[in-house]
């Protein structure tokens, strides 16, 4: 009857009030040495004076359900709050917010976190049920593939699913990044990367991360896209004109996933198709005209086929040849000729200008005299004697300014002499 009593003397409101603690949200989960909020409100009845307030983490070889108190994380009394929660919690303190803030978060602190409220009457304890399960990310990233086959290998077409994850959980803090052959893929934003229908373009290495974060998945995973062989095209060992006699090489290339393991080497001429070869490459020692013709080649793996395009091969003739000898011999002996004719005129214009400076520096005329000489000898006297000497002296017509004359003259000199 007494408590009946009291009861009947409370407010409404307070008869009506009931304990309570209501946890935001029940599960997390954050990165290595980020912060987390634990977001909690309580009530408890009006009549009774709240006096401690406390969270705790039960050890693990208590109950997990916050019926035993382990590790105090905060306490409304400060010297009760464990040495591994010292200076990284902030309670929120304020009326019926029980809020609190984990700094510089670490793997140990992986576990349930549960709020306690304690009156000033005996039995007017409470703690919050369930609490909030905290979970941390360590760091770095891995990427799973999963796809819709159970077993087998990802064909053209395959729906499949890549997700950014660590080894414990996936935070929802973003935006996260995705990368394919280290090339940021700018529209993959989520923490899931969904392909519905993958192709041969899909194919490389991919890896995750937080956007403008340098952290990454440490090893990226392959997307082994399995294909037929796509882009099958010819290439020639030789470029510009296939000359007779000389060795050619053909090759068939493409892209295939797994790599080809059958070829084929066709020639078309005269409407006809043969088969030529069976390896990657086809050559050909000393090609000739009779290798004139179309050629295509066919690559094959265990996902299909696809042929390539047709080449045309043109053998030029033995002609050719001598008639290139033929035109650079032509050149040859064309620019000989005109260095001569150029080397004569320079050596030609040397000698006008010598023989205009000689004729300018000798007298305007000169003579040549032709002089014949008549030598007679007496016969051997004696030695007193004295020997004489006609000379015959004949000067020729001169055009010299000297007297002239129609008639030859003949200049007669007496020489003597003694012996």
């Amino acid at each position: 009857m007494f408590f009946i009593s009291i009861l009947l003397q409370l407010p409404l409101s307070a008869v009506l009030a009931s304990w309570a603690v209501e946890y935001k949200p029940r599960s997390m989960c954050v990165f290595e040495r980020s912060s987390v909020d634990f977001t909690c409100s309580f009530d408890y009845p009006n009549y009774h004076t709240l006096q401690t307030t406390k969270w705790f983490k039960p050890k693990k070889n208590q109950k997990q359900d916050g019926t035993q108190e382990g590790i105090f994380v905060y306490h409304s009394k400060a010297a009760e709050i464990d040495q591994l929660y010292k200076d990284r919690t902030v309670y929120a303190n304020r009326d019926k917010n029980c809020s609190l803030q984990l700094h510089n978060v670490s793997k140990s602190d992986i576990g349930k976190y549960f709020f306690r409220l304690e009156t000033n009457y005996l039995f007017g304890k409470f703690t919050g049920s369930g609490g909030i399960y905290l979970n941390v990310a360590v760091l770095p990233f891995r990427v799973t593939v999963t796809m819709q086959k159970v077993n087998g290998h990802i064909q053209e077409g395959d729906s499949v699913t890549l997700r950014c994850s660590t080894e414990t959980c996936t935070p929802q803090q973003g935006p996260f990044a995705w990368y394919k052959n280290q090339l940021l893929l700018p529209q993959a934003t989520e923490n899931v990367l969904q392909i519905s229908s993958v192709s041969h373009n899909d194919f490389g290495n991919y890896s995750c991360g937080l956007k403008n974060s340098i952290t990454t998945s440490a090893d990226g995973i392959l997307l082994d896209v399995r294909y037929s062989p796509k882009n099958v095209e010819i290439t020639i060992s030789t470029s510009g004109k296939i000359e007779q006699g000389n060795s050619l090489t053909l090759i068939c290339a493409s892209n295939a996933n797994p790599a080809v393991t059958n070829y084929a080497w066709f020639k078309i001429r005269d409407a006809n198709v043969s088969s030529i070869g069976f390896d990657c490459e086809f050559s050909i020692k000393a090609v000739s005209q009779k290798d004139d013709g179309q050629y295509f080649c066919t690559a094959k793996n265990d996902m299909g086929s696809q042929n390539s395009t047709t080449i045309t091969l043109k053998v030029n003739g033995p002609t050719s040849n001598r008639h290139v000898l033929l035109t650079a011999t032509a050149v040859f002996f064309f620019v000989i000729a005109v260095l001569l004719v150029m080397f004569g005129l320079i050596i030609r214009r040397k000698q006008i200008t010598r023989k205009k400076l000689h004729t300018e520096q000798t007298p305007a005329v000169t003579v040549t005299e032709d002089i014949y000489e008549n030598l007679r000898q007496s016969p051997e006297s004696e030695e007193s004697h004295t020997n004489l000497l006609y000379a015959d002296l004949k000067l020729p017509s001169s055009n010299s300014e000297r007297p002239c004359s129609n008639t030859d003259a003949v200049i007669y000199s007496l020489l003597s002499y003694k012996e």
